[in-house]
C-alpha cells in the first residue's frame, strides 16, 4: 500500500504519485504486515538456547527432583513384590451353646419364672453367631442387633463385644470396632482372640506398627496360633522385614500353615 506524503491518501502500489493533488507517494505497512514483520525479526535474531541462561541452582534442583521421584519409584515398586495378599480370617467367640451358662432358676410351685438374665444374652449372642462367623456374615446389622441386646443384659459379656466388633469391621466401621476390640481386652486382658482381631483391623488401617504389637501379645498368650505368625509375617514382609517376614512365615508352616512362606519364596523374599 501507498500513501500521498502531501495529502495522505491511499492507493495501491501501482500508483506512482497521488491521483488528486500529485504529490509523491510512499509505500507503507499495514498493520497486519507490521506484526509479521516484527516476528519474522525475532525469528531472525539468531538467538539458541545456548542464549538463554539459566541459574545453575535451577538445573540443579531440576536434576535431584527427577532423582528423588526415580527412587521413590523404586522403592515403592521393591515393597510392592514383597506384599503377599494373604491375611487369615478373624476369630469370633465360640457358639455360645459352649459357653457355660449358669443353670436356670428353679421355678417356685406358682407361676414361672424368666430365664436368667445370662442365658437370655448367651441366646442372643447364638442368634448372632448364626449370622456372623470367622468374619463373615450374611446380614453384619442383624448381628449387631442381637449383640446389643445381650450386651445391655451382660455388659460385661467379652465375647460379645468381640463378634460385634468382628461386626462392625464387615461393615468397614473400623473406629467403632477398635472400641469395641479395647474393651473386650479391658474385661477379659487375656484375650488372646481379640487381641489378634485387633490386629488384623490395623492392617485395614494400614497402621502396621500397632498391628504387630497386637499380634505379639496374641502370640505371648497363645504361643500356638498359626494365624497370628501368618499375619505378622506378613505385615513384616509389608514393611520390608524379610528376615522376621521369613521368619514367622517359617514358624507358621512348622505349625500347619505353609501358604505365606510358599508365596514368599516363589517371591524370592525367602530362601
Amino acid at each position: 500500500m501507498k500513501i500521498c506524503l502531501n495529502c495522505g491518501e491511499e492507493f495501491t502500489d501501482k500508483v506512482t504519485k497521488c491521483l488528486y493533488c500529485g504529490g509523491p507517494v510512499e509505500i507503507v505497512s499495514t498493520p497486519q504486515q507490521r506484526a509479521l514483520d516484527e516476528s519474522d525479526k525475532k525469528g531472525k535474531s539468531g538467538k539458541t538456547w545456548k542464549d538463554y541462561k539459566i541459574p545453575i541452582s535451577a538445573v540443579i534442583t531440576l536434576v535431584v527432583g527427577i532423582l528423588f521421584v526415580i527412587l521413590q519409584m523404586a522403592g515403592l515398586n521393591k515393597s510392592a513384590e514383597m506384599v503377599i495378599d494373604i491375611k487369615s480370617p478373624k476369630v469370633d467367640a465360640p457358639a455360645p451353646a459352649a459357653i457355660s451358662a449358669p443353670e436356670p432358676a428353679t421355678a417356685p410351685a406358682t407361676g414361672t419364672v424368666p430365664p436368667p438374665v445370662s442365658e437370655s444374652a448367651y441366646s442372643l449372642m447364638k442368634n448372632a453367631f448364626a449370622l456372623c462367623t470367622s468374619g463373615k456374615c450374611t446380614d453384619a446389622q442383624k448381628a449387631i442387633e442381637y449383640l446389643n441386646e445381650a450386651i445391655k443384659l451382660k455388659p460385661d459379656l467379652a465375647e460379645a463385644y468381640n463378634n460385634r466388633a468382628n461386626a462392625y469391621t464387615e461393615l468397614k466401621q473400623y473406629d467403632r470396632a477398635i472400641e469395641d476390640y479395647n474393651e473386650a481386652i479391658r474385661l477379659k486382658p487375656n484375650y488372646a482372640h481379640a487381641y489378634y482381631n485387633r490386629g488384623s483391623n490395623y492392617i485395614d488401617l494400614k497402621q502396621y506398627d500397632r498391628a504387630i504389637e497386637d499380634y505379639n501379645e496374641t502370640i505371648r498368650l497363645k504361643p500356638d496360633e498359626t494365624n497370628a505368625y501368618v499375619n505378622r509375617g506378613n505385615t513384616y514382609l509389608t514393611q520390608g522385614n524379610k528376615e522376621l517376614g521369613c521368619s514367622d512365615a517359617q514358624k507358621a508352616c512348622e505349625l500347619g500353615n505353609c501358604k505365606l512362606l510358599e508365596d514368599a519364596k516363589k517371591k524370592k523374599n525367602c530362601l
